[in-house]
């Protein structure tokens, strides 16, 4: 093939990978390969240009499409190239694992791609120290923008520190990834967009799913589809700056922190998460967090989120507002009532739309007012504590507006739906039956047959008694 087709060629897939970004996932048409390496244990064979092998060090040197296949037991597969262009690298049946360093190391290239191979199993293996002091410090390291797609498998052991990381804008379009890492996951630094695929991660000592840059306009994770299970130390899914889920199945099964970052929106996706601390957060950093920050805020305007959490269900520095979707909260079952809540706010609380339950210690734990107008609200406070399996319904006269099951012990709760008028009054009653589907508690239906009317209360009102 010509110099002038290839240039054409990639030209074509770089703008394909480009629209990707934008439409989700796609399907990236394949270039034609510039080599194929074969990995044979201690060093690799080449059929191609533009490699250099040198026993386990490979070197790939210009851009291209690279098609690696095999098993290197101590060797890197490294990509150092300082032409404009796409290098793109097609795992098919690769294990490679390096005992000094990173096994897939871009050290120079301008974007590089790794696509897993129809069909196909691929694993990196890094080692538990490595010999060079700075970079790289992942499994898969980029000095690049770097894309993962394809429909292959990837499984990622990180036993030094990262596992996939690019030092610029990381994508995940498609394919079956697991990470076990020891620090963090997957990080983007500059930012982190994840458009699909099926992603298993595990950190033992730090975060999953990350973009740390602190430069205003970096610092982004964007969530637009796929299925996403974390289980970390630390926090499950951050943006230093910026949090947007939009589309795709979250599933936390442990973390610190679940979601956060200083400017957060969940506009869809179902999220189910699970923390030790706070589910849901929106921080600045550098702030004291009872100081009341202009510049965090949470934002819910469509989607589910489902929290099990072991201090504030959600918890902004700045403002907290509820405008759609599906929230429910189960939250903190210790601390001081008035302190962590269902729901936590520095500054302005609203409910907009949606359909929002809170149960817990406390269900409004906020610092100003709440909230007066929107969306209608009410906010039960029962004097005892109540246990795990309680059913909770909200009724209007015979009608049963919403039927809660506790999945914890609580002693407040906190609704709110277009069924909900301020200044009206509602009955509440525990005990009876629910039916339907549970979100997280809260099922689609209930029966106050055989219940006991424990409180009435006024939508809009809320006062916590301190025992």
């Amino acid at each position: 093939m010509s110099l002038m087709k290839r240039s054409v060629r990639r030209t074509a897939v770089v703008a394909v990978v480009v629209a990707g970004l934008v439409a989700g996932p796609l399907a990236i048409p394949a270039l034609a390969a510039t080599a194929t390496i074969t990995l044979n244990g201690s060093s690799a064979s080449v059929s191609g240009s533009n490699v250099t092998v040198a026993g386990g060090a490979i070197t790939i040197t210009a851009p291209g499409s690279y098609e690696i296949s095999g098993t290197l037991n101590n060797g890197q597969v490294k990509v150092d190239t300082a032409g404009a262009g796409t290098v793109e690298i097609v795992l098919k049946g690769a294990a490679i694992t390096n005992q000094s360093s990173s096994p897939l190391y871009v050290a120079n290239a301008q974007a590089v791609t790794v696509t897993l191979a129809a069909g196909t199993s691929n694993t990196l293996t890094d080692a538990a120290t490595y010999t060079n002091a700075d970079e790289p410090d992942a499994t898969l390291f980029s000095a690049a923008d770097l894309t993962v797609s394809g429909t292959g498998s990837l499984t990622v052991r990180a036993n030094y520190q990262d596992g996939i990381v690019s030092k610029d804008d990381l994508v995940i379009q498609s394919g079956t990834i697991t990470v076990n890492s020891v620090d963090d996951a997957i990080r983007g630094k500059d930012s982190l967009t994840i458009n699909g695929g099926s992603l298993n991660v595990t950190s033992t000592g730090g975060d999953g799913i990350k973009s740390n840059e602190t430069e205003a306009g970096k610092g982004v994770v964007n969530i637009t589809n796929g299925t996403i299970t974390v289980s970390v130390a630390d926090d499950a899914i951050k943006g230093q700056n910026t949090l947007n889920i939009s589309g795709g199945t979250i599933n936390v099964t442990r973390s610190y922190e679940a979601l956060e970052a200083m400017e957060l929106t969940i506009s869809g996706g179902r999220s189910t998460v699970v923390s030790s601390d706070d589910s849901v957060n929106a921080a600045e950093e550098g702030l004291n967090e009872f100081v009341t920050s202009t510049k965090a805020f949470i934002r819910v305007t469509g989607g589910t989120v489902v929290t099990n959490s072991g201090k504030d269900g959600f918890d902004s520095n700045g403002s907290l507002t509820l405008a759609g979707g599906t929230v429910v909260v189960n939250g903190p079952t210790s601390g001081a009532r008035g302190g962590d809540g269902a729901f936590d706010a520095s500054g302005t609380l609203s409910f907009n739309a949606g359909t929002v339950l809170g149960a817990g210690m406390t269900s409004l734990a906020v610092f100003n007012t709440v909230p007066a107008n929107g969306q209608g609200w009410v906010a039960p406070v029962f004097s005892t504590n109540r246990s795990a399996g309680t059913i909770v319904h909200i009724v209007s006269g015979t009608t049963v507006l919403a039927s809660y099951q506790a999945q914890k012990s609580f002693y407040e709760v906190v609704f709110s739906s277009n069924r909900i008028t301020n200044g009206q009054s509602y009955d509440v009653y525990t005990g009876g039956s629910v039916s339907g589907t549970s979100t997280g508690g809260l099922y689609t239906s209930g029966s106050i047959s055989g219940a006991t009317k424990a409180l009435t209360v006024t939508a809009g009102r809320y006062t916590r008694s301190r025992p």
